[in-house]
């Protein structure tokens, strides 16, 4: 069964300048840098002609990987990264993301959407995310392994976005 999730991050900046971090290359190098990937690339970082833009980036990180897991990942596990944001529709963003484990000996499926908006002067971005393992009897055991690695590197992220936030405006 996968697991499906819903979170929340509020910044304490406008939807706008939010919005113009996470499209800042320097943004995601520094980022990596900070949630401690073991290597990584910013490979595309472009605005569409609607106003929407592309992130995709690759990076290898490192998990602590308990005993049922190792037969499936490793120490350091390499990805690619792909948010689709549409345009701003009355100051609201709302796109879709996916990440594609590379190297892994079975299916593994992540991915979800995203919403940018302004809220109580500041703002919040709402991710939804569906986690899929292909593997029978401890596909459930992968999902809930993946998902609490994620969320962990998800905090750091908005923790650290914080930061950059404050530092940079």
């Amino acid at each position: 069964m996968p697991v499906d999730s819903e979170i929340a991050y509020s910044y304490d900046a406008l939807p706008d300048a939010v919005f113009a971090m996470f499209t800042d290359p320097e943004f995601l190098r520094a980022k990596f840098e900070a949630t401690e990937a073991v290597a990584f690339e910013v490979v595309e970082c472009s605005a569409a002609s609607d106003g929407g833009f592309r992130i995709v980036t690759n990076r290898t990180v490192q998990a602590d990987i308990p005993g049922f897991a190792k037969k499936f990942f490793k120490p350091e596990n390499a990805m690619t990264q792909t948010e689709e944001w549409g345009p701003a529709s009355d100051g609201v963003r709302e796109g879709t993301w996916s990440i594609e484990p590379h190297g892994v000996p079975v299916s593994v499926s992540t991915s979800g959407t995203t919403r940018l908006e302004g809220a109580d002067g500041g703002a919040v971005q709402h991710i939804t995310a569906r986690i899929k393992v292909g593997v029978p009897l401890v596909g459930g055991k992968l999902e809930k392994f993946v998902y609490d690695q994620a969320k962990k590197t998800m905090d750091l992220e908005h923790a650290f976005g914080q930061q950059w936030l404050a530092e940079h405006s």
